[in-house]
């Protein structure tokens, strides 16, 4: 029986997804080939929101079939329009897929393939992560769902990455049957090995930076930029520490860097706020500071399904996240009252009672850390398989008949 030969396109080698395409490679029932629109991510490259040049520490192209189109060397951004690979009709014509996917719709290398898909009759499924909590003004958001309405009646299937992300394409007029869940994948092996060496690599992280050992920690991970919110758990943590003072120390980590480290610094002194800026963490420290935390605290007014969630659920954090992320639904990898505590967006008093809540309840830490564990494991990269092998033969059926 011939194998199904899947096509993969998308902008560059991204640290989370290379696992996911060594998953679906390890496979003997799958031909998988990735096609890399640009280089980004390869060399070191200039992030501009953090202000620092990021080198990945992990190998990110062994273990599965790849080629970089001709463009490639040319391109140096991601944002929207800045992808434009002319030769990818080429390149999927030379490897004679059975079934393709491409990550989201606004860059023109997306678009091609869309149309060399649809004139070649071979399905195309589509991943990408937007919800509908992010709001957008009135006339924006007619303008955005014509067009996507009838940009998705083109596509044969899509790959789904939770609840709010189902709920915007039902919203946009794609029938449930054909969305597929597939989560997006991380570094497991290494995630699991820091829950499993958490009480060592906790007391590591904690030297390094000076946090007492006995201090209830909330980690924060990401860029420091607007949108994120860093400073409302800088005030959270500072609000919180008071009002355990006493009874349990609170502390703030925070893992990342970017134009808001400033105006963050200041809030901190003039606060008195016990936080730790712990700067960039590349991706094979990362784990580490997740096992030194207790909670993962995320106040972001817009995060369409940040990956954090799955690195802190994995290590067995709870989370307390702001109503506005977009991990949170009945089968997402949040779910407010099983693993997550959910807070209205801006409301920093709020965010420091939940805070509050779990620092002095052992208990409930404890029984949503373990719900983290097992919702990961639902989840994990066998769950992103899985839905990725039902698309393509649902699809491929689809486009038979």
């Amino acid at each position: 029986m011939k194998k199904p030969r899947l096509a993969i396109v998308v902008s560059h080698p991204i640290q989370h997804f290379v696992h996911f395409y060594r998953a679906l490679a390890a496979r003997e029932d799958l031909v998988v080939k990735v096609f890399f629109c640009s280089r980004i991510g390869v060399e070191a490259y200039l992030d501009k929101d953090m202000g620092t040049i990021i080198r990945w520490a992990d190998d990110m192209l062994s273990g599965f079939d790849h080629e970089f189109l001709p463009e490639a060397m040319r391109i140096r951004g991601t944002r929207r329009l800045s992808l434009n690979n002319p030769s990818v009709a080429g390149a999927l014509n030379a490897f004679g897929p059975d079934a393709v996917i491409i990550y989201g719709y606004a860059q023109p290398t997306q678009l091609r393939t869309l149309a060399w898909c649809r004139w070649n009759k071979v399905p195309v499924l589509m991943i990408g992560d937007s919800n509908a909590v992010t709001k957008r003004p009135g006339w924006k958001m007619v303008l955005r769902q014509t067009v996507l309405r009838m940009l998705f009646s083109q596509v044969t299937g899509f790959l789904t990455v939770g609840d709010q992300n189902e709920d915007l394409l039902a919203s946009l007029g794609v029938p449930r049957a054909r969305m597929y869940r597939c989560p997006f994948t991380i570094d497991e092996d290494r995630y699991r090995r820091a829950r499993a060496e958490r009480s060592t690599l906790s007391r590591s992280v904690r030297d390094l930076h000076g946090i007492p050992y006995d201090a209830f920690v909330g980690i924060v991970v990401g860029k420091l930029i607007a949108r994120k919110r860093t400073q409302d758990a800088v005030v959270a943590v500072a609000q919180a520490a008071k009002a355990c003072s006493g009874r349990r120390k609170i502390h703030l980590l925070v893992c990342g860097n970017g134009p808001d480290m400033e105006y963050l610094e200041g809030i901190v002194t003039s606060l008195d706020s016990p936080t730790t800026f712990a700067g960039f963490v590349n991706i094979d420290r990362l784990p580490d500071y997740f096992a030194a935390a207790d909670v993962l605290v995320h106040p972001a007014d817009r995060d369409a399904h940040p990956l954090i969630c799955s690195e802190a659920a994995c290590v067995g954090l709870p989370m307390i996240l702001s109503d506005l992320v977009g991990t949170i639904g009945l089968t997402d990898i949040a779910r407010e009252g099983e693993n997550t505590i959910v807070f209205k967006c801006g409301d920093v008093s709020d965010f420091a009672q939940n805070i509050v809540r779990l620092a002095t309840n052992d208990a409930l830490c404890q029984s949503m850390g373990g719900a983290s564990i097992r919702i990961f494991e639902e989840c994990s990269s066998q769950a992103s398989v899985a839905g990725l092998l039902t698309a393509v033969m649902a699809a491929t059926r689809r486009c038979r008949s």
